[in-house]
């Protein structure tokens, strides 16, 4: 066999255990940070953060490949056009309730204006995705080219 055989069965073998060598690999690269850490060489946030993150996004690219397309393209369009559309709802909502002269929280400091903050992201971006799921079902989520 020569290079270019082998190098197309490595390839063919990768894409078929493509999880299994990313498992792999993960534990390899975790088990590298914690020693550097306890060496003293890496912060706490540093090692943690990877340690919990990188298992959600392994599990989420494995689930994903497995969705057809009309859901991935529902996804695509429900979240990326909530974010496009979310942002500015939030921003005003935000403009209207904390900075006008006549603004109902312009006062308030602390742990009531943070809960107001947050409680008005998470609306505005949710009622954005509601109003995109809606609309996207009225063209079957396909986009606009």
């Amino acid at each position: 066999m020569n290079v270019k055989e082998k190098v197309k069965i490595f390839w063919k073998n990768f894409t078929e255990n493509w999880l299994w060598v990313t498992i792999g690999v993960y534990i390899g690269t975790i088990l590298m940070g914690w020693i550097e850490y306890f060496r003293g060489f890496l912060p706490l946030i540093g090692v943690i953060l990877p340690t919990f993150l990188i298992p959600l996004l392994l599990f989420g690219i494995y689930y994903v490949r497995k969705l057809n397309s009309r859901t991935i393209n529902r996804l695509i369009w429900t979240i990326g056009g909530a974010s496009a559309l979310g942002f500015p709802i939030w921003l005003f909502v935000n403009y209207i309730l904390f900075v006008v002269p006549w603004a109902p929280f312009r006062e308030y400091h602390g742990i009531l204006r943070t809960v107001i903050f947050i409680l008005s992201a998470l609306l505005s971006y949710g009622g954005a995705a509601y109003i995109l799921d809606k609309l996207g079902k009225k063209r079957d989520f396909r986009p606009f080219m």
